[in-house]
């Protein structure tokens, strides 16, 4: 059994929290880290806004990110967390918080896992504070909040035994990465000697059912614009239907998700499976099985997405249409071209989704492990055989 250290949370490092205001963004310059940056315990910094170098100095005069602190979500996404990444320029906005931790006391790597394991998230959970618009942690007394954590020792090899997990599935979504750029510069290369165009209304029609979310299957997947990944062709997380209340939108498998709420944010998905999805995703059908690949291309190109983007309607949140993503052309191969690229698209895609698989079973697999390690109900060695059989 791992001899466990009680503690406070306090007594691991210092908490410092971000400015309460929201500085003007700009298009580039330092992040500006939102809840919307976390992703699954990592930083996505694709969801990440900017802000000038002279507000940046304004709110960094409390404290400036740094490689290793553990940063987390005090208002709204409570429990969501992750580590700081060294050579990254950026601030705390607002509802964020980090804890620079003691590395006399505590591992970061390990204090990350150890913020999304059940047990602290059961702290977490028994000192919300439930406000009329927003739940909150209360910064002030979450110092005082009992932990228990192992020696530094021990967390450091539970730390590389979960990292290696991790490592292959970070792994797994780089192959996604380079996937989707190859597609895009593959489209592009497609198509840039081409003299005909078709329109979006000639390659897809809208999927327009509705649905009541609570006649449905509680395990029915939910899509809403937060599963998307910017200029990311697709989804590796969803919801669930039991999640949501309010009248959604029916997709099918292989249908494509375009996000018509600020479409410059190029959020356009293959649906991995059947669903339901937010009323801010438009549903796109392909007319034929045999240009899914080339129509998700289409659609998703740069050209496409500055279309709708210039036609949206409204200033502080503008929203595109079916209508207008209908009325959009694209350059045009001709058909046997066009039927060669959607079938390498698809192999692609194929690929992917079992890259996704193995990702989600390396996660349960690490999520499993973690409590076990921590309790001592296993050893590390006992993990690395784990790790072993699973191809880790």
């Amino acid at each position: 059994m791992n001899a466990l250290q009680e503690m406070t949370f306090g007594s691991l490092g210092k908490i410092f929290d971000g400015p309460h205001a929201t500085p003007t963004r700009v298009d580039s310059g330092p992040y500006f880290l939102n809840i919307s940056s976390f992703k699954s315990g990592h930083l996505d910094l694709s969801e990440s806004d900017h802000v000038s170098d002279e507000d940046f100095s304004r709110w960094t005069r409390r404290v400036t990110p740094q490689a290793g602190d553990l940063l987390f979500s005090y208002e709204t996404r409570l429990g969501d967390a992750a580590l700081m990444p060294a050579d990254i320029k950026a601030c705390l906005g607002r509802r964020m918080a980090l804890l620079r931790p003691d590395r006399r006391v505590v591992d970061p790597k390990f204090l990350l896992y150890f913020y999304l394991s059940q047990e602290f998230q059961q702290t977490i959970e028994q000192h919300t504070v439930h406000g009329a618009t927003v739940n909150r942690i209360p910064l002030k007394t979450m110092g005082g909040w009992p932990v228990r954590i192992p020696s530094l020792a021990t967390q450091q090899a539970i730390a590389e035994v979960l990292g290696a997990l991790d490592d292959k599935i970070a792994a797994n979504t780089k192959l996604a990465t380079t996937a989707d750029e190859l597609i895009r510069a593959s489209f592009v290369d497609l198509t840039n000697e081409a003299t005909e165009t078709q329109s979006i209304a000639n390659l897809a029609t809208q999927g327009s059912e509705k649905v009541d979310p609570s006649t449905l299957a509680p395990t029915v997947p939910y899509v809403g614009l937060e599963h998307f990944t910017r200029r990311h062709l697709w989804i590796d997380n969803h919801g669930s239907s039991e999640d949501v209340t309010s009248s959604k939108s029916r997709f099918r498998r292989d249908d494509i998700l375009f996000g018509k709420l600020r479409p410059y944010f190029h959020k356009v998905a293959l649906a991995p499976n059947d669903g339901i999805s937010s009323t801010d995703v438009i549903v796109v059908r392909p007319r034929e099985a045999g240009l899914s690949g080339f129509t998700l291309a289409a659609i998703s190109s740069d050209s496409v997405i500055e279309t709708v983007t210039a036609r949206s309607e409204g200033t502080r949140m503008p929203r595109t249409s079916w209508r207008e993503l209908s009325l959009c052309h694209v350059p045009w191969p001709g058909e046997a071209k066009a039927r060669q690229f959607s079938e390498e698209v698809g192999n692609i895609s194929r690929s992917i989704e079992s890259a996704y698989t193995e990702a989600h079973s390396l996660a349960e697999t690490r999520d499993a492990l973690l409590p076990q390690l921590m309790s001592g109900k296993i050893r590390v060695k006992d993990a690395e055989a784990i790790l072993q059989g699973a191809g880790v």
